[in-house]
């Protein structure tokens, strides 16, 4: 698939990726106004506004519809990919009063494997955890942990989760996640990832973990996939 093409995906992490992304979710917001409740609309285009989020439009309403159908179901919420914590706040005008539970390395991209087909820098998509919690300072019930995944799982409290969001760009990160975070849903609970129709590393560790599991990888029109826990 031509969206796999390496050469591509280098170009992530630029003024070429907001720019296309800024311009592409234009034409979304769009076709969002036409049909969707405008008080969501307005929130996603406040959020993409602010020009801390990689998703667009679609995607971006994607991840807060999903979470505002998982929160009166029992379990905790996570997201596992900060960034500039955007997706986050989505989540977080979504949520309720679920516990939200942030994990990201806060410095970047650790080091990719060949699966990932040197695609991604070390350390691209940095930013500080400072800058994070002071941008959803508004919001309660949100825990932050430091590290590479799941390595930064060591001080959190045993917990079953209704929606979980990824968005780690990486093989290993993202099959961390899946064994991590797999026996941990509740039946129903929904794991969404972004970069599954981007990025070879994110399809091949979704394909493998799945392969010996009952449930099946629900890939979505946009580059995002989710899967329904049995």
């Amino acid at each position: 698939m031509w969206l796999k093409d390496a050469r591509l995906q280098r170009l992530g992490g630029g003024w070429l990726e907001t720019l296309g992304l800024r311009l592409w979710s234009r034409l979304q917001f769009t076709a969002l106004r036409s049909r969707k409740d405008p008080k969501v609309v307005r929130l996603l285009q406040e959020i993409h506004d602010e020009k801390r989020s990689l998703l667009s439009a679609f995607e971006a309403f994607i991840v807060y519809s999903l979470a505002r159908a998982q929160r009166d179901k029992p379990g905790d919420f996570a997201e596992v990919g900060v960034y500039k914590g955007a997706s986050a706040k989505l989540i977080s005008e979504a949520k309720g009063d679920k516990t939200l539970r942030l994990f990201d390395t806060f410095e970047g991209l650790p080091a990719a494997s060949q699966k990932d087909r040197g695609v991604h820098r070390q350390h691209q998509y940095s930013c500080s955890m400072t800058s994070v919690q002071e941008y959803l300072t508004d919001y309660r019930n949100l825990s932050f942990f430091k590290g590479i995944f799941p390595e930064s799982t060591r001080d959190v409290p045993e917990a079953r989760y209704a929606f979980c969001h990824f968005d780690v760009d990486l093989y290993e990160g993202t099959l961390g996640c899946l064994r991590y975070f797999y026996d941990r849903m509740i039946p129903g609970g929904i794991m969404l990832s972004h970069d599954y129709g981007l990025l070879a590393g994110v399809e091949a560790a979704f394909t493998e973990f799945f392969a010996d599991k009952p449930e099946r990888v629900i890939e979505l029109p946009t580059t995002q996939c989710m899967v329904v826990k049995l």
